[in-house]
Formats: C-alpha cells, sequence, structure tokens
C-alpha cells in the first residue's frame, strides 16, 4: 500500500496531461486504491496472475488470453509498468502498444533469447535498489515519474498547519526492524503528551490492537488507541485531521503526505529516508547517525538492532511539538534542548529536480556523501536532460548540514581534492571507451580495469554496464559525463576553500552551461 501511495505523482502527471488512467492491481490491495482514489478506475489482477491460486495451466493460459483479449478492446494508447516483475511485463507486450517502464525483466545470461537489459529510469532503479542504495539520492515517486517519459514537476508544497489536531503515532511496519520497542514507544508518547498537551492517537493494523491497548492504558488520559480499528476511509479521516503524523516508513506515513499534513518519518534499518521519505516539501524524517545505515537487509547480520535506541523520546517529543507548531529548518533545531543524540534531522526540499534532503544536523562532509551528490546530477542529466538542476554548493551544503565544519581535504589514503580528480579521470577514461564502441572481451577487460583502478567509479559502472550492458544512448551520456567530470573539479575546488566558499559561490560558468 505504500508503494501505491508513492505513484500519485505518476498519476498525477499523466492525469494533467489528459489521460484517463485505469490502474491495475493485485487484489489484496484493491479496497484501499479504490477508498484513496488514486486512479481515475481501479482493476484487480484476475487469479491467473496470483502463483498463490492452484489452476491449472490450461486453465490459467485461457484466462489470460481472455483477459488480454478484453485489454485490447478498449484501445488503451500507452501502458506503464511500475514492477518488475514477469506478469506484468508480459502483459505489456502482448497488448501490442506502446509502454513505458519495464518493458522487459533484467536477464544478463546470454542464451536468454532477449537482451535482458533495462534502460533509462527503470534501469536506475533496479540498479539503485540491487547495490547502490547507500548513494542514491532520488526518491522512488519521482523515479516513478520518470517512467511517463517527460521531467517532473516540483514536488508537493509545505503542508498545512492543523496546531490544534492530535498527534498521531503510527504503530505498524512491515518489519521488526523498522520498529520502536513498546516501551520506548510509552515513554514518546508520555514524553508528548507533557511537552505538546494535546491528544495523541494511536493507529496501525489488526496486529498493532493489543499493543495500542497496552500504550492507551499505561500512557494515561489523553492517549486513544485507534490501531485496528480503522478501514482505509477512517484512516485518511484520521490522519487528514492530524496536526502531525509520526511514522516509521509505512503506508500511512506517505498517505498523511499526500493529503498535505506534517510528518515525522522515523527511519531504521534498511528504510532510507532519500528514497521512501514522506514525499512533500518541509516533511522531516529523523535517521541513526551510524556509519552502517542504511543497512544492506532487514537488519542483516545485526544482532542488537541498536539504530532504533536513537532518539531518545524526550528530544523527539520536542521536535514532533515544534513540527506541529509549523517551525521548519534552523528555527526546528534551534528549539530542541539537547539535539537529538545519535539521530540526525533531515528536511525534505522541493525542486524541479525532484524532492531533496537537507540536513539539519551538522555532520561530516565525507567523500562518499559528496560522491553521492555528483552521481544524483549526473542521474537526472543522463536520464531526463533539460531538467533544472539547484546550483553543486546548495546541494552540498544540503548533504554536509549548514553548520558543517569538515570540509577538510583529508578523507581516506588520499587528499579529497586528489579523490575527485581522480573520479573525473575514470569518468573521461570510460565516455571514452563508450564512444569507442568497443565490445567483447576487449571491453570486458577495460571494464574490468576501470572498476580496479577506480574504485569511485562502481555506482556508475553498476548502472550503465551491468544494468545497462553498457548500450545506452550516449549522446545524453556524453553530456552528462562532461557535466560529472566539471562537477567533481568544482567540488574539490568549493572543498579546498571552505563551507564560506561554498554557501556564497555562484557557479556562474555551471549555470551558463
Amino acid at each position: 500500500m505504500g508503494d501505491l501511495i508513492q505513484t500519485i505523482p505518476l498519476l498525477g502527471d499523466l492525469s494533467r496531461s489528459g489521460y484517463r488512467t485505469i490502474l491495475l492491481v493485485r487484489p489484496g490491495i484493491i479496497a484501499a486504491a479504490r477508498g484513496l482514489s488514486v486512479a481515475d478506475e481501479v482493476r484487480a489482477w484476475p487469479s491467473f496472475g496470483d502463483p498463490a491460486v492452484e489452476m491449472p495451466l490450461a486453465k490459467r493460459l485461457m484466462e489470460a488470453q481472455s483477459f488480454v483479449a478484453s485489454l485490447r478492446r478498449e484501445s488503451f494508447e500507452r501502458v506503464v509498468v511500475l514492477n518488475h516483475h514477469g506478469t506484468g511485463v508480459l502483459l505489456a507486450r502482448l497488448l501490442g502498444i506502446p509502454v513505458s517502464g519495464f518493458e522487459r525483466m533484467l536477464d544478463r545470461k546470454e542464451d536468454s533469447g532477449d537482451s535482458g537489459l533495462l534502460f533509462g529510469w527503470p534501469g536506475y532503479l533496479v540498479a539503485s535498489s540491487r547495490g547502490i542504495r547507500g548513494l542514491n539520492r532520488i526518491h522512488l515517486s519521482d523515479m516513478w515519474r520518470g517512467f511517463g517519459g517527460r521531467p517532473p514537476g516540483p514536488p508537493p508544497g509545505r503542508s498545512k498547519i492543523q496546531s490544534a489536531g492530535p498527534v498521531a503515532v503510527v504503530l505498524g511496519g512491515r518489519s521488526p526492524y523498522r520498529r520502536w520497542e513498546p516501551e520506548a514507544i510509552l515513554s514518546l508518547v508520555r514524553h508528548v503528551r507533557r511537552v505538546d498537551g494535546g491528544e495523541v492517537v494511536l493507529t496501525g493494523g489488526p496486529e498493532d490492537e493489543s499493543l495500542g491497548a497496552f500504550l492507551e492504558r499505561e500512557g494515561g488520559q489523553g492517549v486513544r488507541n485507534l490501531a485496528g480499528k480503522t478501514d482505509v476511509e477512517a484512516l485518511r479521516a484520521l490522519l487528514a485531521g492530524a496536526g502531525v503524523v509520526v511514522s516509521p516508513d509505512t503506508a500511512p506515513l506517505h498517505l498523511a503526505a499526500s493529503l498535505g499534513v506534517p510528518t515525522v518519518g522515523l527511519f531504521f534499518a534498511s528504510a532510507l529516508f532519500f528514497e521512501t521519505g514522506a514525499y512533500r516539501e518541509g516533511a522531516v524524517s529523523v535517521v541513526p547517525s551510524m556509519d552502517c545505515y542504511p543497512c544492506a537487509g532487514e537488519g542483516a547480520s545485526c544482532p542488537h538492532r541498536s539504530c532504533r535506541e536513537a532518539p531518545g523520546p524526550e528530544a523527539l517529543a520536542w521536535l514532533i511539538a515544534g513540527v506541529k507548531r509549523g517551525e521548519g529548518g534552523r528555527d526546528l533545531v534551534r528549539r530542541l534542548p539537547e539535539g537529538l543524540p545519535g539521530a540526525e534531522i533531515w528536511e525534505a526540499i522541493a525542486s524541479p529536480s525532484g524532492l531533496l534532503q537537507r540536513s539539519l544536523s551538522p555532520r561530516e562532509l565525507t567523500r562518499e556523501r559528496i560522491l553521492a551528490r555528483l552521481l544524483r546530477r549526473f542521474y537526472w542529466r543522463y536520464l531526463s536532460w533539460g531538467v533544472d538542476l539547484p546550483d553543486l554548493s546548495r546541494e552540498l551544503v544540503m548533504e554536509g548540514g549548514e553548520d558543517c565544519a569538515a570540509m577538510s581535504e583529508e578523507g581516506g589514503n588520499v587528499p579529497l581534492s586528489v579523490w575527485l580528480s581522480r573520479l573525473a579521470q575514470g569518468v573521461d577514461l570510460y565516455l571514452h571507451l563508450r564512444e569507442a564502441r568497443l565490445g567483447g572481451t576487449q571491453r570486458e577487460k577495460l571494464v574490468d580495469r576501470l572498476a580496479s583502478d577506480f574504485p569511485m567509479m562502481w555506482p556508475l559502472l553498476h548502472f550503465l554496464e551491468w544494468v545497462e550492458g553498457g548500450e545506452g544512448p550516449v549522446r545524453p551520456l556524453a553530456l552528462a559525463a562532461e557535466m560529472l567530470v566539471l562537477e567533481a573539479a568544482e567540488a574539490a575546488r568549493l572543498v579546498v576553500s571552505g563551507r564560506e566558499k561554498i554557501v556564497r559561490d555562484k557557479e556562474a560558468v555551471h549555470v551558463a552551461i
């Protein structure tokens, strides 16, 4: 359901372009999709598309044939495939009309009978989820908006202030690694009642009903439990009237943002706020300030799940109260009694190049974080050339925080400026390799040599070689690569000159280009 809600920006783009949209979903979420009115019409996959349904192969094929024939009679103009799922890809091919999104499954086997490659935004979505998540700075909704074939517009603006509404606390989460312990939630509820003074409403699925009853009983007056007691329509009404919604990475967090309600997202384990934070300007995300965040899987190889021990409930209660009052930016952090030890605070910023995240907590501007911002700009230029990007200096300040004091030359075994110049050299060599149109063993050896000699190139090579197979369009690549080389040098100059230079530089050369 969370993914469903995050497709709303794409559906809105299509609607504004004059299209009538029909959304095809699995039967388990059709009631939710219809209740949320996310498309002009919502339909469920027939049983042939459900592997869990026992059905003879002949009957499955007959049902599929009948379903495809019925869709062909409706004369659709386009099919947009959002899931990397074989049934949806096959349906798109059988309809015989233009396809956006996942046109094929990623399959690099030589004997697959197909190129087995993915290009454009679908290729980037797969690459970002299968190896470069820690460096991804592009929101999932923006990737899906790219499936529409044109650069998306800015995300929604700031939420309306509803300071009289209750604080809605979402108890759920699809993974135990993304939830707080009951004692921590109870402490948070008590502190919110003391700091904010308003009502606290607990919500979640049927599996959270007993936890909600415990919190209501122990939390005292002003705490109301609705976990497991709301359908989609009632949940939507509850969230719409809230002063602020506090939630892990769950469907209610995304629903609240789509309704224009202030949100505080709590991101632990593998939940990455750059990718699935609330899609609205001003949305606040709280994340662990740990080197291992985000982890590779749902708590993979982590016996203690210590990322969920920060932030402290009292400090978080002050943050929630500030968001509810409509505070943002530095004012939001300045009012916290002791900051948020062990955690970072991020605020979403709307831009023509999608949702940006700005750190409100001082943090070290490491070379990996600089690389992440440079790659974000490269990917936008490569996949949606012409999109309006913010100044590089502004993005670096967003990544490091406005109080960033760690603009140092050091970082790893070599100075940062040298490391960035090596990145530029590697990108330039790779571009020459692509323009030479080499193939076979010679090409593979050169790519392997690049990955070995320029390890900072692996995120680019992962996408351009492993997913696209080196067969993506060369002209957009050349333009984006040229800018990446220039901006790597510019980032090195900005870092050496210090934070003051980063904030004030106009970057006239890059703006002109």
